[in-house]
């Protein structure tokens, strides 16, 4: 089905037959549900579970905590909690009408980034990020003042270092001090090392950590 929460059109969908305490994940990539994401998560053995992404996302708005710009011409707007607005008014929603269990976000890229992000600020059980842009600027500084709790998916690709743009090419480096923060404060964080660059394989991604975070 789809849905208007704060003004922002989401498609919510059940994998699977989910009852009363099934999880709820919210994945923060492209627009809508999958029918590759779907794929993926029956071939990775998922159990039944409401599954939420927005629609007509703008990555460098929606996804970016704050005004940054990375200096080779590309600027962000940290238009994020704005965004979140809507983010925690379908969570809310959600609950109400289907009395999920354990709510979960999880994102690629700078969904990756945004769904940390949102896990700081508000009460989901945990979050993954997958070749999440730890590089953003500012970053792990603001990670390390609003630590996260809950159980933590952290995954890259093991080429995405070899990025010819400078900031990029820091993401290895910022992962690795993402993973050591949030060993710090959270219940349980998993690193995966995925093969290939960062356009490999993202729904596969995105489904190893759901079925992570769910199990």
């Amino acid at each position: 089905m789809d849905a208007e929460f704060a003004g922002r059109r989401w498609n919510i969908e059940s994998f699977g037959e989910p009852v009363d305490g099934a999880p709820l994940t919210v994945v923060l990539a492209g627009g809508g549900i999958t029918d590759e994401l779907k794929s993926k998560l029956l071939g990775e053995g998922a159990l039944p579970m409401w599954l939420a992404a927005p629609q007509n996302v703008d990555w460098d708005r929606d996804y970016t905590p704050w005004r940054a710009d990375t200096g080779n011409g590309r600027s962000f707007s940290g238009g994020a909690d704005e965004f979140g607005k809507s983010v925690f008014e379908m969570r809310d929603s959600m609950r109400s009408e289907h009395r999920f269990g354990a709510a979960y976000i999880v994102g690629y890229s700078l969904g990756g980034l945004a769904a940390m992000y949102f896990h700081t600020k508000t009460t989901f059980d945990g979050c993954g990020s997958c070749s999440g842009s730890a590089w953003y600027p500012g970053w792990t500084e603001y990670l390390e003042k609003n630590p996260p709790k809950g159980k933590i998916y952290i995954s890259l690709g093991g080429r995405e270092k070899n990025s010819t743009d400078p900031l990029m090419s820091t993401v290895a480096e910022a992962t690795e001090r993402t993973r050591r923060i949030c060993e710090g404060t959270a219940e349980s964080v998993y690193f995966r090392n995925e093969p290939g660059g960062h356009f490999r394989d993202p729904d596969g991604r995105l489904s190893r950590a759901i079925v992570w975070l769910c199990k």
